[in-house]
């Protein structure tokens, strides 16, 4: 298969760039500066919010743009502000939020490079069903508040993402039932527990292919990898997508190409040949 001399490559983070420890393995370091030094931009595409990315990758020459809340955001960050964003309504969260309030559900808001969660439902971090090492990284990556989330609203700048676990198959069910009465939402599943909603129009795909508009970078010199739900727009819209071999069935289907685990590292690995 011929492949295109890279001008950006935009990576999904947790089970993609990062190894499920969540540290960067060595041949993705190994990577940025290769990126750095041929002028390629590296683009983490990431479901988190912009202060979630790791501050190796952020602080790296190779990171000039960051894609958070799974294309709601699109920042800038060496200038350190958003450069676009797709924002849910107000009015849609709080009626979503009504239809939850009395569920075992955690409801978290990303906003203004946060993701706020209620301080009343904190207990329940230790009872939905993750892996240890992602409930830590949740309970120390949130920012807890005494406001209920229709009180923070008016307090934050725009939210665009909520992230929804569930204890119960009642809670998946009201949330499925809310977000389709919204109307202009949608979600994706990332894991057992866990549903991500956003605008309709906030997706990885969306925002890669305006962040590749903006900057002239032609379509087929862009790659993307990914593993999961939430990467299947952004594999299909980049020139080449690529899935981890550690990924779902269908990042696998969505992609033209494997790349070894992220365990290993593998997004550097497969890069290595092409630079």
């Amino acid at each position: 298969m011929s492949m295109d001399a890279p001008r950006a490559v935009f990576v999904d983070l947790d089970d993609t760039f990062l190894a499920p420890d969540k540290s960067i393995p060595a041949a993705n370091l190994e990577l940025m500066d290769q990126l750095d030094a041929c002028g390629v931009e590296l683009v983490p595409c990431t479901g988190r919010h912009v202060g979630g990315v790791p501050e190796a990758m952020r602080a790296h020459p190779c990171v000039r743009h960051i894609v958070a809340s799974n294309g709601g955001i699109v920042h800038d960050a060496e200038a350190r502000r958003d450069i676009h964003q797709v924002a849910m309504p107000a009015e849609r969260i709080v009626g979503l939020y009504e239809r939850l309030r009395d569920l075992p559900v955690i409801i978290d808001a990303f906003a203004d490079g946060h993701a706020y969660s209620e301080q009343a439902r904190k207990h329940l971090f230790d009872q939905i069903d993750v892996p240890e090492g992602l409930r830590a990284y949740l309970k120390g990556g949130r920012t807890f508040t005494e406001m209920s989330i229709p009180e923070l609203l008016p307090t934050v700048g725009p939210v665009t993402k909520l992230s929804l676990f569930f204890v119960d198959e009642e809670g998946a069910r009201a949330i499925d039932e809310g977000i389709a009465e919204a109307g202009c939402l949608y979600y994706v599943q990332t894991s057992a527990s866990n549903y991500e909603a956003m605008h309709v129009d906030a997706t990885k795909g969306a925002a890669l292919t305006w962040l590749a508009h903006e900057m002239g970078w032609p379509i087929e010199q862009v790659y993307a990898f990914g593993d999961n739900n939430n990467d299947l727009t952004m594999l299909a819209a980049a020139g080449h997508g690529v899935a981890m071999a550690n990924g779902n069935d269908a990042a696998k289907q969505a992609a033209e190409s494997v790349a070894p685990p992220a365990v290993d590292g593998g997004v550097g690995l497969f890069m290595r040949e092409l630079l």
